[in-house]
């Protein structure tokens, strides 16, 4: 029996070998790679590796679109059938034995990734990645993909793809204002905005749709028409028609979208009093409103508004904040003080827009004294003061007394990065380097600074200083002693800072991601198990393999993404280990 399956495996794998080559030989082809192959390279590519994702564009770019868009819509099309589910299947199946089985072969990995089977809707993504790559070289293939939009399984992929060829699918974006599904009218009438140029054919495109049946995309007629701001002309007079629609979705929506207008919204103004004095959604949008465009006149309503208690007032008062903010204040901090936690929060929200005086931060502490009550909130109006102290001592103050090179301080130095990315320019590096060990106890202030009243610990200020440490290398050994005391900080941010300023020492920064892996905070362990897998505890195999143990106690750690990491990286460090746990 054993013998049979060995000997039936490589042939199962053969034959799927096989099948794929048939088909991918259809594949148009460039520089030896087929059109899927590039697709991949393109859709699975980090979107901060741009050279190679553009190399995976100018592929399918320079392939014969005669070629390549027939196997875009096939893609696009793909359907799962019994037999696709039984390859999927049992390619997952075999997956773990064709590795094992390949390392005496000639097969890889990559190997294994061309033969898998994939499922349609992996095919959907690349054929949408394909049709993203073409754009208007696309637009032959329009009418096959609005066939589509009647398909209930392919509609979605089929509008992200007309979406990728943009002007061409103007004629399907009208057309899609008629279709029986509401939710294809929205999309026609949301993406007819970016492809049509005059803002007049626009709105008498799609005005019709505030007579729709469906509310939803009424609101959404309405929505689309509430942002034209430039024809307020054309715009408000069917807003303003819109406020007597019987949906409170479709009439609050309006009512919103006339605040856009300022002025010349006046002529609503009676109606939109007349709808403010009802409940709902519209009446609150009508009230925010009425506050926008005339606030002087809309100041008895709204007092009366308030006075009643009617929920929803809080749009109206943003918008009195605005026009009308020495009138806002004392509302807002009369509901900073409310037995309701929403609104408290929603005061807060509106109050850290003001400038600070004296009786905002008095109500600031107030919220912080009443921490038992609220305490999110609480921690926001710490956050609000501690910004604030901020304001008062900036961060260039805090430390005058560090060492210089070259006329700028070495907190200067940490903050000089490569434009459009985080890396420190080649001259930060050399500077760091010069100032040598005499930047140690400056980048060890750095990275236990708590900034007042409330000890929070300020990220960039203390990175940095990581990366100083990081920057300085083997020069950073003095500082190690002091560094392992500060991974026993109660402070979870300076716990994890002082291990990654190790990191930059090489082998002996092991030794503290290895403590890591037992700190008190989870994403301190978390980083210690990332770092030894995939960071600078793959150049020290050997150092690693002393915390197999630890990370198999991990597997059973009381957070759950360190449970999940440790047992995807005991894999990775030692697939025999890994398999003895049970994974």
């Amino acid at each position: 029996m054993k013998t049979h399956r060995a000997f039936l495996f490589p042939v199962l794998i053969a034959a799927l070998i096989g099948i794929i080559l048939m088909l991918s030989a259809r594949e148009p082809r460039y520089r030896g790679r087929s059109l899927i192959s590039w697709l991949q390279q393109y859709y699975y590519t980090a979107l901060d590796q741009p050279q190679r994702r553009q190399e995976a564009q100018q592929a399918v770019l320079a392939m014969p679109l005669h070629k390549v868009l027939p196997r875009l819509l096939r893609m696009v099309e793909a359907t799962d059938d019994p037999v696709s589910l039984w390859l999927i299947d049992k390619t997952g199946e075999f997956r773990i034995r064709f590795l094992r089985w390949s390392s005496s072969e000639r097969y890889s990995y990559e190997d294994w990734q061309r033969i898998q089977w994939r499922s349609a809707e992996a095919f959907q993504q690349l054929g949408i990645a394909g049709f993203e790559i073409l754009g208007t070289n696309a637009a032959p293939a329009v009418e096959e993909l609005e066939k589509l939009l009647d398909e209930k399984d392919h509609a979605f992929d089929a509008k992200r793809c007309l979406d990728s060829i943009g002007k061409p699918s103007e004629p399907v974006y009208c057309r899609a204002l008629t279709n029986q599904d509401a939710d294809i009218r929205q999309w026609g009438m949301d993406e007819l905005a970016a492809v049509t140029d005059d803002v007049e054919v626009y709105i008498a495109r799609i005005k019709d749709r505030l007579k729709d049946s469906s509310e939803a995309v009424r609101a959404t007629a309405v929505d689309d028409i509430g942002i034209q701001m430039s024809a307020p002309e054309l715009a408000v007079p069917l807003l303003v028609a819109a406020l007597k629609d019987s949906s409170d979705l479709v009439s609050s929506h309006a009512a919103s979208s006339l605040g856009n207008f300022g002025t010349n919204v006046l002529v609503a103004f009676p109606i939109l009093t007349n709808l403010a004095s009802g409940v709902g959604n519209a009446a609150s949008a009508a009230l925010r409103t009425l506050t926008i465009i005339a606030p002087d006149k809309a100041w008895p309503i709204f007092t009366n508004y308030l006075a009643q208690g009617k929920p929803g007032i809080n749009g109206a008062l943003s918008a009195l904040t605005e026009v009308m903010p020495d009138k806002a204040l004392p509302i807002v901090l009369a509901r900073l003080q409310s037995p309701s936690i929403a609104v408290r929060h929603e005061a807060f929200g509106l109050l850290r827009h003001y400038p600070v005086t004296s009786q905002i931060d008095s109500a600031m502490q107030t919220v912080v004294a009443d921490s038992d009550f609220d305490p999110n909130l609480a921690l926001a109006a710490k956050g609000f003061l501690t910004d604030q102290y901020k304001t008062n001592h900036p961060d260039a103050l805090l430390f005058s007394d560090e060492p210089s090179y070259n006329g700028k301080r070495l907190g200067e130095w940490l903050e000089t990065r490569i434009k459009g990315g985080g890396d420190l320019t080649p001259a930060a590096k050399d500077a760091i380097h010069q100032v040598g060990t005499n930047a140690i106890p400056a980048l060890l202030k750095r990275l236990t600074y708590v900034r007042p009243p409330y000890c929070f610990s300020p990220f960039q200020i203390n990175i940095n200083a990581a990366i100083g440490f990081i920057t300085l290398g083997e020069q950073a050994k003095p500082a190690l002693p002091e560094l392992w005391m500060l991974m026993d900080s109660t402070n979870q941010e300076i716990a994890l800072t002082a291990m990654i300023a190790t990191f930059g020492t090489g082998s002996n920064a092991m030794p503290f991601l290895i403590k890591g892996l037992t700190n008190q905070f989870p994403n301190v362990r978390n980083e210690a198990a990332n770092s030894l897998t995939d960071g600078i505890g793959k150049d020290f195999p050997e150092l690693r393999r002393q915390a197999v143990p630890l990370f198999k106690k991990l597997l059973n750690d009381p957070d759950e993404d360190v449970r999940s990491n440790a047992t995807n990286e005991l894999k990775q460090i030692d697939p025999v280990a890994a398999a003895k746990a049970g994974i």
